[in-house]
């Protein structure tokens, strides 16, 4: 069945963050995943594919806090599709990339090098790059990915000197800078910041006497922009700035997200993004499932109804009206043509299968009076539904007038004399 009670089904953190340079990106990811393999995977190692040095400022706090971390230094975007599988074969329990940036940048300028309209070869680059957007929500291991901030750009609408309204470009929100549509897999999205501590005191001795000043030490802030926990969303947390890593610091860093972490089920199956049937069924020519083929094969059957019905009785005689009506009538079971246009595919193929038998029939039974168009109709409808069973109508008849002499007598033996006259073609 296509729905079933629901249950929690996934089982992994889908994570970003992105900000200005020296806002603690990679010392976020990492505390984060050395977070979720204490917690949840028994320390199990962690893959970090690095296309910058960040990761060799954090591999003192990978080691303090015993957690393997696993790592391949390349900016290829090959090695970025494939990082989720080649860190499961690892046996590693979470994967992070700093910076995805560079991977996608490494994507789009290869993909700009190809021959053809700009637009052509930018479908090209988005297309190559799906395969890692799908993986990076149904993969089953923890992905974290940084990235440089981007900017996105809105259209508005001001006047220029002579009062006139132009359209120019204006610097809107944020964003991670990678593919366009990227922003809307992860399930987590961070915005790092710094700023100033302007709390910060210090006591210092001037001339033998204690003086409170006050110096400046930097604060980094982790906006949530996006998470689907409502508790996170648009919430704001800061660190202060230390001089060194203590052993457990992490557990203070990822503390404001465990909302999120409790919200999946992690250790449980990952369902991932729902995996359809392709929709490349929906344009290919009669395909059952499209709209549009659909409607075509409705056009087809009506105008293949038309033409036929002109070969069986066309023309505007009265005597032919009477006989497309007649034969509508009993095929369709409406006189409106109407009613009969907006039958189901199924129903219009049905009367026009019928409608090819009755001119067949037509052309060896000649049916003469209404009541034998309307038998010669039924009889169409019966070559469809079990074709090669029946007889013609003069043999439908000849038995229908036998039965009759047997039942009243031999008083009506003239019956089917009188029968075998009426079947004279007209």
């Amino acid at each position: 069945m296509p729905f079933k009670p629901a249950s929690k089904e996934i089982g992994f953190v889908k994570a970003s963050m992105f900000g200005p340079k020296g806002t603690g990106k990679t010392t976020l990811m990492a505390m984060l995943l050395i977070h979720l393999s204490k917690k949840y995977h028994n320390s199990a190692p962690v893959a970090w594919l690095a296309s910058e040095k960040g990761v060799d400022f954090v591999q003192d706090i990978f080691a303090a806090e015993k957690v393997p971390l696993l790592l391949n230094r390349s900016r290829s975007f090959l090695d970025l599709r494939s990082a989720s599988r080649d860190a499961l074969k690892e046996g590693c329990c979470a994967v992070g990339v700093d910076s995805v940036s560079h991977f996608w940048q490494d994507l789009f300028t290869e993909g700009m090098k190809g021959r053809g309209a700009r637009l052509q070869l930018i479908g090209r680059i988005k297309e190559e790059w799906a395969p890692f957007a799908q993986d990076f929500q149904d993969s089953a291991i923890h992905f974290f990915v940084t990235g440089r901030m981007g900017f996105v750009w809105d259209e508005i609408e001001m006047p220029n000197d002579r009062g006139e309204m132009v359209k120019e470009l204006s610097k809107g929100g944020t964003k991670i800078k990678a593919e366009g549509d990227f922003g809307h897999e992860p399930d987590l999205e961070i915005e790092t910041a710094q700023i100033d501590d302007p709390d910060f005191i210090r006591y210092e001795k001037v001339a033998g006497r204690a003086r409170k000043t006050f110096k400046s030490r930097m604060m980094h802030v982790a906006t949530v922009k996006k998470c689907r926990v409502w508790a996170l969303n648009g919430q704001a947390f800061t660190w202060k700035d230390s001089q060194a890593y203590k052993l457990g610091y992490y557990e203070k860093v990822a503390a404001p997200f465990q909302p999120y972490f409790d919200s999946i089920n992690i250790g449980g199956g990952h369902a991932g993004a729902p995996r359809t049937e392709s929709s490349a069924i929906l344009f290919q020519n009669g395909s059952e499932q499209s709209y549009y083929e659909n409607q075509q094969k409705r056009v087809i059957a009506l105008e293949k109804w038309e033409a036929t019905m002109n070969i069986i009785a066309g023309g505007q005689t009265k005597d032919n009206i009477r006989k497309r009506a007649i034969i509508g009538e009993t095929i369709t079971g409406t006189r409106s043509r109407t009613e009969f246009e907006r039958q189901s595919l199924d129903t219009l193929i049905r009367s026009m299968d019928v409608l090819l038998a009755l001119e067949k029939r037509i052309e060896a039974d000649r049916p003469v009076t209404d009541d034998q168009l309307r038998e010669c109709c039924a009889l169409a409808a019966q070559d469809v539904d079990h074709p090669g069973r029946n007889g013609t109508l003069l043999e439908i008849m000849l038995k229908k007038s036998v039965e009759g002499v047997r039942m009243a007598g031999d008083g009506n033996a003239q019956a089917i004399v009188h029968v075998m006259d009426q079947a004279a073609p007209f």
